[in-house]
């Protein structure tokens, strides 16, 4: 997996973030973002998940709605695996934070996320 750093100014340490797909987040779920501490994203990912489980099991017959809802959680962490470091870089960038380096900025900028100020 590859890293990306960011820096708020030249007094705060730079902070690195991975970048890519994640695979734990594959069979961790919602477990995952509080191995990294962020109970934010915890939180989303449980609700998203206790939510669409909750939807299919109040309408569809319980042997059907369980393997569809075993389907479902698996489909919902394979979206959050790609998506979810972005998300976090998204968030420092929006708090101010900006590429250490070339390499970092270049990655983003190839993913559509930040573009250089001219």
């Amino acid at each position: 997996m590859q890293k990306i750093y960011l820096k708020y100014d030249d007094y705060t340490p730079p902070v690195e973030c991975d970048y890519g797909f994640i695979f734990k987040m594959i069979y961790l779920g919602f477990l995952y973002p509080l191995t990294k501490k962020d109970y934010r994203m915890f939180y989303i990912i449980l609700m998203t998940e206790v939510s669409v489980s909750t939807l299919i099991m109040l309408f569809i017959p319980f042997k059907l709605g369980l393997s569809i809802c075993i389907i479902m959680l698996f489909i919902i962490n394979l979206l959050f695996a790609f998506n979810y470091n972005m998300i976090v870089i998204e968030d420092y960038l929006k708090k101010g934070y900006v590429p250490l380096d070339y390499n970092s900025s270049d990655l983003l900028i190839k993913k559509g996320i930040y573009f250089k100020l001219q």
